[in-house]
């Protein structure tokens, strides 16, 4: 952090968004949370309220980048983390909105930065590893940086649209960017989408009972908070091109998974489907590790703690089972 940052973090009442508005206000750095919605849930799951009201709110629309532009001139930013968008059911359920808000969302956040005269120094967003086809496209199931892009979903095919945008954004009008690929999140905020089974089963266990994750086989897994710090790293990385790096973390089956989360509550029993993840499982982050100095937390402190978390907000009535 440095005296003259001001963050920006789009998606703020998303699960990685209010982990990022967390790790900010912790250190201490000026965060504007802009959201589409006023909904608070995730970020009161993680922070306080002396915490929240040092936190400036701006509720607007992604899809409006005359919206976007003003936020960031208001309130001279000088870093985004850009988290907006919608997930795989949602974009399948209505494609139309979902290219308005991954993909032309996306480029009002860098049109927005070229248009700030430089106050705007960095810049990361959210692309996914759903940019990737299916597991047996690559060897050992394993996917790199560079690895051959065959997106099976339409999030997949805004997420590349996204990528190869910013490339272009960098190398006509010198917009530099950062752009990563997380796989599998769990942790507090994680309640959408297929992935989030993982993170349910999690709060069933805090509640002392058995639960169900919806897919089975080897998969890269990585912790909400420790995602969200590794995107405000890669803002400050104040990138000059247009950089896209997978993110590695712990890797594990599904029934090392359930094993775990079994351990944190005698009596329990995990179960889990049978057919594996449809995307690759094992994620090469050496590119990010390279230029990035984080090390995530391994998948017992992660399981342990958010089912220690679970509970503590499950005896304060701030969560239901």
């Amino acid at each position: 952090m440095t005296d003259t940052e001001r963050m920006l973090v789009t998606g703020s009442a998303g699960c990685i968004g209010a982990w990022a508005v967390h790790e900010l206000v912790r250190e201490g750095t000026p965060v504007v949370a802009f959201d589409v919605t006023g909904d608070q849930h995730r970020l009161r799951l993680v922070l306080d309220d002396e915490e929240l009201e040092t936190v400036v709110f701006r509720r607007g629309d992604i899809r409006d980048g005359a919206a976007v532009r003003e936020v960031i001139r208001e309130e001279r930013i000088t870093h985004i983390v850009h988290l907006a968008g919608l997930q795989v059911p949602f974009c399948a359920a209505d494609p139309i909105n979902g290219s308005l808000v991954n993909v032309t969302g996306t480029l009002n956040v860098l049109e927005a930065k070229r248009r700030s005269d430089g106050q705007v120094r960095g810049l990361t967003y959210a692309s996914s590893i759903g940019v990737f086809g299916p597991a047996p496209m690559y060897e050992g199931g394993v996917v790199h940086d560079d690895s051959p892009t065959a997106p099976a979903t339409l999030y997949g095919a805004y997420k590349q649209a996204n990528e190869w945008t910013a490339r272009i954004y960098a190398a006509d009008w010198k917009v530099g960017s950062v752009g990563l690929r997380p796989s599998v999140i769990y942790g507090l905020g994680r309640d959408q989408g297929l992935t989030s089974g993982a993170t349910k089963v999690m709060l069933a266990a805090a509640a002392r009972q058995s639960g169900h994750i919806g897919y089975g086989g080897t998969v890269t897994y990585q912790h909400a908070q420790d995602m969200a710090a590794i995107f405000i790293a890669s803002a400050r990385l104040e990138a000059d091109t247009a950089l896209v790096h997978n993110v590695g973390g712990p890797v594990a089956d599904i029934s090392e998974i359930a094993a775990l989360i079994d351990a944190t509550t005698p009596g329990i029993e995990t179960t889990y489907d049978s057919d594996p993840f449809p995307l690759p499982s094992i994620i090469d982050g050496r590119g990010l590790d390279q230029i990035i100095d984080y090390r995530q937390r391994s998948l017992e402190d992660g399981i342990a703690g958010t089912v220690e978390d679970f509970r503590r907000l499950l005896a304060s009535g701030r969560v239901n089972s």
